[in-house]
């Protein structure tokens, strides 16, 4: 971004979207700045607002392109079913960037359970009330692997991808099957759960897309996500309660028999960031390059269970 708007600016902007009983009480303050977004937290009596301006130019991404309309429809219609906050605004900023304003109740605790995720993401996972306007993403096996090659494909000359290429699972260990497509999250993991004072509810849905769910229990278990979201990977034992409280069995079922393709195109993905970011972003490059490393860790591990 060549053009930002400080923090008093964006409250003035804030008091002709929000309904605010008294603005002399209001508090903002600014939150960690990630790979597509800045944040900030306005907290007033009662209600705690997180405000996030989308960067530009994020849209082209090969596997998590950022989609803001997408967020506000997901906001809009989760909301009812307690499985995600209350959009409060969605608005181009004074500077013409995307703001998106999502409002909860403050919680008690910021404390998640594994198993409280894991009912949670399940009950999104079971919902039947459509929610429009959203990118149809690879789903199942095959089409993982598909966009894992498609990926390395374009850094051609890297030996490290020359390296990941041996550990591609191969395309006959899994059968093809006939997938009726759902929305899925996509980013989950500890990172995208907010705790309200109405309990847990999923945030960060400018990823999601029309695809599997065996892609979200993937990524909640995934340690090269947990890393790009500044977390530790998840124990062992956290990983086996967590899909021991995944509701639905077959999901579960499925995501054991193809979980090394999404951690395989999670690789290759952050192979591809390392190379390609490395001269315009080296924190950023330096990030993903600890996610590969923790991905290959993991596809190891897989290959001699």
């Amino acid at each position: 971004m060549s053009v930002y708007q400080s923090d008093s600016e964006l409250l003035a902007f804030l008091e002709t979207l929000l309904r605010v009983d008294d603005w002399s009480t209001a508090r903002l303050r600014p939150l960690p700045v990630n790979y597509t977004s800045r944040f900030w937290r306005l907290d007033v009596p009662g209600r705690v607002y997180v405000i996030k301006e989308f960067f530009p130019g994020n849209e082209d991404n090969p596997l998590y392109p950022t989609l803001p309309d997408q967020e506000a429809d997901a906001l809009n219609v989760l909301a009812r079913f307690n499985l995600a906050p209350e959009l409060e605004a969605f608005a181009t900023s004074p500077v013409g960037t995307p703001l998106l304003v999502y409002g909860y109740e403050p919680p008690k605790t910021d404390e998640i359970e594994v198993g409280e995720a894991a009912d949670l993401i399940g009950r999104f996972a079971a919902l039947s009330e459509p929610v429009p306007g959203h990118q149809i993403v690879p789903a199942g096996f095959h089409e993982v692997l598909e966009r894992g090659d498609e990926m390395l494909a374009a850094i051609p000359d890297s030996r490290k991808a020359a390296n990941l290429k041996r550990l591609r699972p191969e395309d006959g260990a899994v059968r093809k099957r006939k997938l009726e497509r759902s929305l899925v999250h996509r980013s989950f993991c500890l990172g995208t759960i907010q705790s309200t004072g109405n309990g847990a509810r999923l945030i960060d849905w400018q990823y999601a897309g029309l695809g599997d769910p065996v892609e979200d229990v993937a990524c909640f278990v995934s340690p090269g996500l947990a890393i790009l979201y500044g977390l530790h990977p998840l124990v062992a034992h956290a990983e086996e309660m967590f899909l021991e409280h995944y509701p639905d069995r077959d999901t579960v079922s499925r995501f054991m028999e193809e979980r090394s393709a999404y951690h395989w195109r999670l690789a290759a993905y952050c192979l591809l960031r390392n190379e390609t970011l490395m001269h315009s972003n080296a924190p950023a490059a330096r990030a993903y390059g600890r996610a590969l490393e923790e991905e290959v860790d993991l596809l190891l591990r897989l290959r001699v269970k």
